[in-house]
């Protein structure tokens, strides 16, 4: 399967942000960081679209590049909801893709699994029955640490260059969504409070 993407070329950008927040922080609780081009005129988009069950799926343990809602996993429907009515409360309007929108509003996430292992050597003990010295055989320990990023990005669909390519003018990342413990709802949350903390999307 195909990830749903908006565009056929990104242009890299000078981007103004948010503080970016330590590891710890990430891991702790969903924390959003926003970005954002400062060249955008964001006061000239009026219309966006946005795919209405699905969202992209980026992992490096599943080959899957889509997420679709169904009745047991609800979540791409729900954060596709929670940004068509931020979007919606900004005084944008919903168009379908093939209507000549202003902005795609691009969602996906980033789930990373990693594995750890640590060796570790006893204390020697000295002077044992008269040797040298005598330890034990060492202990490996394996650690397992999952994380996911929900990432929502607006692309600039109404000013392509010569090349057809579009740019990303805004994006928030919103994590730890594996970690969390109401990770539907948080997302929610966490997407109303990028928006809140971007007034220039105002």
């Amino acid at each position: 399967m195909k990830r749903y993407l908006f565009f056929l070329a990104v242009i890299p950008t000078l981007w103004s942000c948010e503080p970016e927040p330590d590891n710890l922080r990430l891991l702790d609780q969903l924390v959003v960081s926003t970005n954002y081009d400062p060249d955008a005129a964001f006061g000239t988009y009026k219309y966006y679209t946005i795919p209405k069950d699905t969202i992209g799926y980026v992992s490096n343990t599943s080959r899957d590049t889509i997420w679709t809602f169904t009745t047991a996993q609800p979540y791409p429907r729900s954060v596709i909801n929670a940004v068509r009515h931020q979007m919606d409360s900004l005084g944008f309007e919903y168009v379908d893709r093939d209507q000549d929108p202003d902005v795609g509003m691009n969602i996906y996430i980033i789930e990373n699994l990693n594995l750890f292992q640590q060796v570790y050597y006893p204390n020697y003990y000295s002077n044992y029955y008269g040797y040298g010295g005598y330890y034990y055989y060492p202990v490996v320990q394996t650690y397992a640490q999952n994380t996911a990023t929900l990432v929502v990005e607006m692309i600039d669909l109404k000013n392509r260059n010569a090349n057809n390519q579009v740019k990303i003018v805004w994006n928030a990342y919103m994590g730890d969504v594996v970690n969390s413990v109401n990770y539907e709802q948080q997302s929610i949350d966490a997407i109303r409070t990028a928006v809140r903390q971007s007034p220039y999307l105002h």
